[in-house]
């Protein structure tokens, strides 16, 4: 619509109030530059008022002063309330129209109000009329209704697409592959972690003051990764700015590190069982990987070291941290004195005698660059360590400004379990490999009879067998294989044979369709069954092992060897779960 269109539209919309409202026109009808425009039902006296507020000769002086008409505060009061006057010759830029104004005041802010400065004929103002000022307020605020309206649906699609697509989080499958070392054991922290504060979920890590690994950047990586893998699933509280979504408000991803996090679904929704299962296969893993296991442990210390020299050198001599170039070689620096035989803490003392010396150095040294006395820390924390192989070294403490990642004492805590069964483990293992060899043996001469496979024997021979009851106890027994069963199905059920590979000489009887609970759980016997490569369970009730013959299933006594194998294997799992509940 041109501005012609709408003037004339405002013409005739001036022209249907005119019988309401009374027109004015001053100076005089032959000479309109001003029109008092006089509110209906006006009482004479405040029409009387009104015009002589506004009456003129020439523009720039008024006929009466405020304080001749009344008081001050009364005649703007009635002027305001009453009265408007338009501008015939200054007109709107928007609509064409007069501008408006409601008191002196108004009038001489539009700097208009001399006489070799007022419009006599019309001119087009520079600006728009309180009109098309109120019209444009109710367009944005019409505007501004709409766009909130529109987020508030958006944020509601997103709302409803978020929450879908952490619900599709319980349709992955079983996890198929296991992590990293480095990410398994970020995984048993988080498990603990868990366990210790008595909460379902983890995270997220942007509110924790520590760190899982050797860096914040590590940590959402390791999430990333578990996460691709189905180790782990997000979970609530989260809100939608958590989230990054598509154009059409599907979700996109999920930041890693501003969302909680919890068990894959495929685990269960018994939380403490879900959280028992994860760990024990967490951990199985690590322990069979102590090699790695210790070259993590050195990681994290030499990255744990290097930090502790920025902080000392930045907060007690106000100096730089280790300039870039020459982290790397501090890092390997740490890193080649731990694998030499050095601890953490002797690091520790090492660093601080390289720092305190090097600055030293740079009080005596003028000239030097920024960062000079940094960089010297290094090659004197190398000379030092080379120089301390054949003197003792002292250690020192990490102060409280810097911790180690949470991942350490998890490590720490697998290795100690890992030396105190190695030795057993390693006898374990040995006679294993005799018994299955053995096996092997007896088997090439052996005509195998598919009936006689079959069969539980009878339960009038008395046979040796190993029981492992639910508080951890490994019982030699001789009964016939009738009682065996029934103590295995004590807590009621039924009784299912287990078929171990290898050696396949020895089998179990596992209770079945039992009631889970605290009182009939075994851990110890399902960390046996683990031991010989059978990971299906946990099983509850006691679990009786027995031995058969190369050709046939029916149930023998457990020879000399066979006890010995099974009594090493409680051994060690009995300290596995005992070093477990401890961290617990």
């Amino acid at each position: 619509m041109g501005k012609r269109q709408r003037r004339r539209n405002r013409q005739q919309g001036k022209s249907s109030q005119r019988l309401q409202v009374q027109r004015y026109l001053l100076p005089s009808g032959s000479q309109p530059y001003l029109e008092v425009l006089l509110e209906p039902g006006l009482s004479a006296q405040d029409k009387e008022l009104c015009l002589a507020y506004w009456a003129f000769a020439e523009p720039g002086s008024w006929t009466h002063k405020v304080a001749e008409i009344g008081s001050s505060n009364h005649v703007l009061r009635t002027v305001k309330e009453s009265s408007r006057a338009a501008l015939l010759t200054y007109l709107c830029r928007d609509c064409g129209g007069p501008t408006t104004v409601t008191t002196r005041s108004e009038m001489a802010a539009l700097g208009l109000w001399r006489p070799d400065n007022f419009p006599r004929s019309e001119v087009t103002a520079s600006s728009i009329c309180a009109e098309c000022r109120e019209a444009a307020t109710v367009r944005r605020l019409e505007e501004q209704q709409r766009a909130q309206e529109e987020k508030q649906r958006a944020d509601r699609e997103q709302v409803q697409n978020a929450s879908a697509w952490i619900a599709d989080h319980g349709r992955h499958p079983f996890p198929e592959e296991f992590p990293s070392v480095p990410d398994a054991l970020a995984l048993l922290t988080m498990i603990d972690i868990m366990v210790r504060t008595e909460r379902d979920s983890f995270g997220p890590i942007n509110k924790s003051k520590y760190t899982l690994g050797i860096s914040r950047s590590t940590d959402i990586e390791t999430l990333l990764n578990l996460h691709q893998k189905h180790w782990i699933a997000p979970t609530l509280p989260a809100t939608i700015g958590n989230f990054a979504f598509n154009d059409d408000n599907t979700v996109r991803g999920v930041y890693v590190d501003q969302v909680p996090w919890r068990l894959p679904h495929a685990f269960g929704d018994d939380a403490s069982r879900a959280i028992q299962e994860a760990s024990e296969a967490i951990q199985h893993l690590l322990l069979k990987r102590p090699t790695r296991l210790r070259d993590f442990v050195m990681e994290l210390e030499a990255i744990t070291a290097l930090a502790y020299l920025d902080g000392l050198l930045d907060r007690s001599y106000s100096e730089p941290p280790v300039p870039e170039h020459r982290r790397q070689e501090a890092y390997d620096t740490f890193h080649e004195a731990l694998i030499n035989g050095f601890n953490l803490r002797q690091l520790i003392a090492v660093a601080w005698m390289a720092a305190s010396s090097s600055v030293a150095w740079g009080q005596r040294t003028s000239g030097l660059k920024p960062g000079s006395v940094s960089a010297a820390c290094v090659t004197n924390i190398s000379r030092r360590i080379e120089a301390a192989h054949d003197r003792p070294v002292p250690e020192y403490d990490l102060p409280n400004w810097v911790s180690l990642p949470a991942s350490h004492a998890t490590a720490q805590r697998l290795l100690k379990q890992h030396d105190a069964v190695a030795e057993t483990l390693g006898q374990f293992r040995a006679l294993r490999q005799r018994i299955i060899t053995r096996d092997l043996e007896n088997l090439e001469n052996l005509e195998f009879d598919p009936y006689m496979a079959s069969q539980d024997g009878s339960d009038e021979t008395e046979v040796t067998f190993a029981l492992i009851t639910p508080d951890g106890q490994l019982h030699f027994q001789s009964e016939i294989p009738r009682h065996m069963r029934e103590k295995v199905c004590c807590a009621g059920g039924a009784v299912d044979r287990i078929i171990l590979r290898e050696p396949h000489t020895i089998h179990a009887y596992v209770g079945e369709l039992i009631t889970p609970g605290p009182e009939t759980g075994n851990p110890v016997a399902d960390e046996t069954l683990r031991l010989l490569d059978y990971h299906d369970g946990p099983f509850y009730s006691p679990v009786a092992f027995f031995s058969v013959s190369a050709g046939s299933n029916v149930p023998q006594s457990l020879d000399t060897q066979q006890q010995e194998l099974l009594s090493l294997a409680h051994r060690v799992a009995v300290t596995r779960i005992q070093s477990s509940a401890s961290n617990s």
